[in-house]
Parts: structure tokens; C-alpha cells; sequence
């Protein structure tokens, strides 16, 4: 940090404490407002300079795409990416942008080995399990879960929320949903990726 302009040592300084507090990265706009840039452009070229010296990444076309290195912000190892919507019902349109960061190490939930994100759930195929539409799932990567782990799986450029039942000509995605029928996925409907086990979820109380 002691490399660091005064000016982009404030720019560092406030998406610290915007991520300590709201648990995700502020967009170019709220850094423009609570920092008095005159442009877009200015923080553009701020960030793209904290990128280059490996303060930050930032990632394009995402509105809070910015993360900041281990060494800048230790804490921001826990946060985890909430990545978008998956279906629990018929799969949807798969959606892979950071939409925020979400800090619930006081759940027991980290992403210190970057091997965890989180999902916002949309339908209610997995209700006799106990996950509703609205709820966000935690879903820890890896490839290879039981027949009762529920999984976030993708199809081709689609994803779904569902148990794995690995035939021997077929895969079928069953929901837990006693109005629901599995979806079977045969050879040449599509790639089909097991994108990681649901660990937990995080309900909002209205």
C-alpha cells in the first residue's frame, strides 16, 4: 500500500470499507459519487492503474466486477461470489456474472479456497428439500456428487437445480417436488456439467 498515491490510496480505502460493510464491491458510479470524480473516465483510469500494479482485478462488462488482492484486503479471501440465478423447476438460461459478494463467515461459510459461490434459486423443485424460490443456495465446485446431494448442474447453456442419477445411456435430473417429473438428458442433448454440491442456504425473512 505504501506504493500508492494519496489519491488511489482513497479509492482503495473506500472499496474496503464498502465491502466490510455491504459485503460486495461498489460500481464506478457509487466510487464516483462518494469520491467527487468528475467522470466515469477518471475512475476507469484509477482502477485500470490499481489492475496494473496488482492491487485489484476488475473484471468488464459487470457493474461490481472489482476484487481486491489478498494482501490489500485479507477479509475479501471470505467473501463469497453470488453468480446469478439457477432454476429449481425447468433449467434457465445459465448466468455466470458476479452480481455481489456475500460475507457469511458468521454462517460457518468462506471462500478462503476460492472452491465456493452462491446461487439465487428460482422455482420450487427442490421444495421437499426444503429450498424455496428466493432462498440463496451456497454450493461448493466439485464434479462428482451422491444421489442424494443436491447439485447445480449445467446443460449445455442452461442450468438447474436437481438430484444426479447417472444411468447407463442417460443422466436424469430429478427434482424433490411430487408435482415434478426428472429430466432426462440422453447423448447429444447436450454437455452436461455438474457444477458443484448445494452446502447450505440463506434465507431472507420478509
Amino acid at each position: 500500500m505504501e506504493q500508492l498515491s494519496p489519491r488511489q490510496a482513497e479509492i482503495v480505502g473506500f472499496i474496503q470499507s464498502y465491502m466490510a460493510r455491504y459485503g460486495m464491491a461498489p460500481s464506478f458510479n457509487e466510487i464516483q459519487q462518494a469520491l467527487g470524480f468528475r467522470s466515469i473516465n477518471s475512475v476507469t483510469r484509477y482502477i485500470k492503474g490499481l489492475q496494473e500494479e496488482g492491487i485489484l482485478e476488475y473484471r468488464r462488462g459487470t457493474k461490481r466486477g472489482i476484487r481486491l488482492s489478498d494482501a490489500c484486503f485479507p477479509a475479501a479471501r471470505h467473501l463469497i461470489p453470488l453468480v446469478g440465478t439457477i432454476a429449481a423447476g425447468g433449467p434457465i438460461e445459465a448466468v455466470e456474472n458476479v452480481e455481489a459478494h456475500l460475507e457469511l463467515k458468521s454462517f460457518g461459510f468462506d471462500n478462503r479456497d476460492n472452491d465456493t459461490f452462491a446461487l439465487r434459486v428460482r422455482g420450487d423443485s427442490m421444495i421437499n428439500r426444503g429450498i424455496f424460490s428466493g432462498d440463496v443456495v451456497i454450493i461448493r465446485k466439485q464434479t462428482m456428487v451422491g444421489r442424494r446431494d443436491v447439485a447445480a448442474v449445467r446443460i449445455g447453456d442452461t442450468a438447474t437445480l436437481k438430484y444426479v442419477h447417472q444411468q447407463e445411456n442417460r443422466i436424469l435430473l430429478i427434482p424433490d417436488n411430487d408435482a415434478m417429473k426428472p429430466i432426462e438428458v440422453v447423448p447429444g442433448d447436450g454437455e452436461v456439467e455438474v457444477l458443484g454440491k448445494v452446502v447450505g442456504l440463506v434465507r431472507r425473512e420478509v
